[in-house]
């Protein structure tokens, strides 16, 4: 790592080192050189060893697909984000982490049920196909409840939706079937509650399956199965009469029904996302209704979409008066951004999946946020979509490309980034991060996913609609801002000379990151020239890195900041003291790198804590328009 150190004159200040170089009669300040390090990518052979504390890189080095991440505030747990994945197969790995970046393996955190008492072998539906877990913590439950999908045993791809329980979110968690199976309640519950739980006890009891028992070897009525939480098998039966678009267990007309008797009625449905909504405190279920052949029918969908059902307090799914579920609802159809839409829209490009769904609310515009990953998951083009409503339940129009819809993707052409997709957001201190995974050849793509994360922070539109944005999927020194600091540069008043016409100079500290060229996001431009820009805080603030993006586009690149002034004060004297930088420089080495220019990039330094009230960069003459992107100051 190259490091730009100013003389030292050792005398070390409270808050930062600098070297005097003295001042001139008349000056309000002193000058002093800052001792400060500059990040560059390590060469050849060498370590990276950049500061986690202040930087992180997606270097993708964790094993698995599918994260759901959730932030544990209080208990023994307090501080750490747990993080759940698809990858073992028979339940499901946990794991945590202080910063989202360095994960420590906490083991399994739900293996399936099986378990024998006097000779009668109790077990779970399923033993195998545990896929894309979703953690959710219910404070009025006082549980963390684990949602997953599941095939049933020696039914092949068969999925079921399913839950397990547990009070410590490292696990072991408890099938929920199992759970409620020995829950007793206390003696302050109605009687309402108690007639509710003895339906679901019976509901949910385990029953005999000598089929599987068969293929285990085992004697006849020796195996008790306890079942998925919701149960597909019946949609046709409960929702005879309505449309198609009502109950979704859509089956084409081609299909023989004495062949394949189940496709009546079974849906498939893979990866299940709890959600309580903010507003109402309603607890709703999302999921998927897979496409292709199963192992109960086959070739039943052309297409995947995102469905929703109502759940009750307890996470059991609403029932009507007949005791079907009562509300099970269509909310997305591939590449159409309307349910029900006739057309399809070609620019949606979403192949013929849509999946991993996340709802998020949004307070200040009142609108409700599906994600969804589009496309298949071996595919480089496997990305984060959105779509806005304004309840729970939709309806929900899908955005485009422009309008802000594709959250997180990367170019096709892109050999740094790929198929990011099935994301989790959690936030902590206000702050959020979407977390998802991404193929572990960068290029290529492929079924070998890692796990990555970037900030999620909001915007406006070009029709004035508040929308997610991510800062990434990025390959570059990043803030980290999951720890003890967090970038202040939105609280500073900002200006800048050289302004070129039609930009603003918001867009310097708006804390949002272009990587693509989608018509949505804004950097700062100028024309040609030198430029000074200025961050003003209204106190002085400790903080400990500066961060100045350059543009996405390699055409409007700046390739030298000249230098970067601090205006603090000597902790000892209280004398106003400018501390400044020598000529930083791009890292070309780290983002262009076989002709190919990774957007994202920065001019990094970080330095010993400082006070500061006032930063002014400035920027050296250039014979062309140039851009930044976003200005991000780590501090408290």
């Amino acid at each position: 790592m190259k490091k730009f150190l100013a003389l030292f004159l050792g005398a070390a200040m409270l808050f930062g080192v600098f070297a005097a170089v003295g001042c001139s009669r008349g000056e309000e300040a002193t000058r002093v050189a800052l001792e400060y390090t500059e990040y560059k990518a390590p060469a050849e052979g060498e370590e990276d060893t950049y500061d986690r504390e202040l930087v992180y890189q997606n270097d993708l080095d964790v094993h698995g697909a599918d994260p759901s991440v959730i932030y544990v505030d209080e208990g023994e747990q307090a501080g750490y984000f747990y993080m759940y994945v698809t990858g073992i197969g028979r339940g499901f790995e946990c794991f945590r982490s202080k910063d989202l970046d360095e994960w420590e393996s906490m083991g399994v955190a739900y293996e399936y049920t099986n378990f024998e008492v006097d000779g009668i072998t109790y077990s779970s539906f399923a033993a195998s196909y545990h896929w894309a877990p979703e953690a959710i913590y219910d404070e009025e439950l006082g549980l963390y409840c684990l949602f997953y999908s599941a095939g049933y045993r020696f039914k092949g791809l068969s999925f079921y939706l399913d839950c397990a329980v547990s009070e410590n979110p490292q696990g072991p968690f408890t099938q929920y079937a199992r759970y409620i199976e020995t829950l007793e309640l206390s003696d302050s519950a109605s009687q309402e509650e108690r007639e509710q739980l003895a339906y679901w006890q019976e509901k949910l009891a385990p029953y005999i399956d000598n089929d599987v028992a068969a293929e285990l070897g085992l004697e006849e009525d020796t195996l008790y199965i306890y079942p998925p939480l919701v149960d597909f098998r019946n949609m046709r039966e409960q929702k005879e009469g309505e449309t198609d678009g009502d109950y979704m267990a859509r089956t084409p007309a081609s299909t023989d029904l004495d062949t394949y008797p189940n496709s009546a009625g079974y849906m498939k449905v893979i990866d299940a996302c709890p959600f309580i909504d903010p507003v109402s405190g309603e607890k709703y279920l999302y999921f998927v209704r897979d496409l292709g052949e199963s192992g109960e029918t086959s070739n039943r969908y052309a297409t995947s979409c995102i469905g929703g059902i109502a759940m009750d307090e307890n996470w059991f799914p609403k029932l009507d008066e007949n005791g079907n579920y009562a509300s099970v609802k269509l909310l997305t159809e591939t590449n159409r951004k309307n349910v029900g839409d006739t057309i399809a829209d070609s620019s949606l490009i979403e192949g013929d999946v849509n999946e991993g769904p996340y709802m998020l609310y949004n307070e200040e515009s009142g609108k409700y946020y599906l994600l969804f990953s589009a496309n298949s998951y071996w595919e480089k083009s496997y990305s984060v979509r959105v779509a806005v409503g304004d309840s729970p339940t939709g309806p929900f129009t899908k955005l485009s490309r422009s309008e802000g819809g594709w959250l997180l993707y990367a170019d096709p052409s892109c050999s740094w980034m790929s198929g990011t997709g099935h994301n989790s957001v959690v936030e902590k201190d206000g702050k959020q991060y979407i977390v998802y995974h991404a193929h572990q050849n960068r290029s290529q793509g492929g079924g070998a996913r890692m796990i990555g994360f970037d900030s999620l922070v909001w915007t406006t539109n070009s029709d004035g609609l508040l929308i997610p944005h991510a800062n990434g999927g990025s390959y570059s020194y990043m803030p980290q801002t999951t720890g003890e600091w967090s970038n202040i540069a939105p609280e500073a008043a900002v200006t800048s000379t050289n302004t070129a016409e039609g930009s603003d100079v918001k867009y310097l500290n708006d804390g949002v990151v272009k990587f693509h060229d989608d018509g949505v996001v804004n950097e700062f431009d100028m024309n040609a020239g030198s430029a000074e820009i200025t961050l003003t805080f209204e106190d002085y603030r400790e903080i400990s890195a500066l961060f100045i993006f350059n543009s996405f586009d390699f055409d409007r690149t700046l390739g030298q900041v000249d230098s970067v002034e601090f205006y603090t004060k000597d902790a000892e004297t209280g004398e106003d003291v400018i501390a400044y930088t020598s000529a930083l420089t791009f890292d070309w080495d780290k983002y262009y790198v076989d002709g190919e220019y990774i957007p994202g990039g920065s001019f990094v330094i970080y330095f010993q804590p400082m006070l500061v009230n006032k930063i002014t960069i400035k920027l050296p003459a250039v014979s062309s328009a140039c851009s930044i992107s976003d200005i991000m100051v780590l501090g408290k």
